[in-house]
């Protein structure tokens, strides 16, 4: 297939609604960000999409740990909570934040403009 993403978030919903809309894509997805990381060394996802507010480990700490292992890792940033988190995310590493709910066409955009 063609490009991988990586999608983190404890949201069982939002998981299927991000597996219908990237469907032309080769979708990964992970429960929580300790399972993110792992899936990121196991899979090497060209992308990956991280919910910050999780269960287990939140989004912040998995960016911080998958930019330890890859510094080149893109990853962005997706939170509701997004005038809490936007500065932690961007500190640990991500390229950028997107707000929940986002529209579709936003995440496109992100994944065309990183990829």
């Amino acid at each position: 297939m063609g490009l991988k993403i990586l999608i983190v978030d404890d949201n069982e919903e939002l998981l299927k609604l991000y597996s219908i809309f990237l469907r032309r894509y080769d979708v990964i997805v992970a429960k929580n960000g300790k399972e993110g990381v792992e899936l990121y060394l196991k899979e090497k996802p060209d992308l990956v999409i991280m919910d910050i507010k999780m269960p287990e480990m939140d989004g912040v700490e998995a960016t911080r740990k998958i930019k330890e292992i890859d510094k080149d890792a893109k990853i962005i940033g997706a939170t509701a909570y997004h005038d809490k988190y936007v500065d932690a995310m961007l500190e640990a590493g991500a390229l950028e934040v997107l707000k929940k709910p986002f529209k579709y066409r936003e995440l496109l955009d992100i994944i065309q403009k990183y990829t």
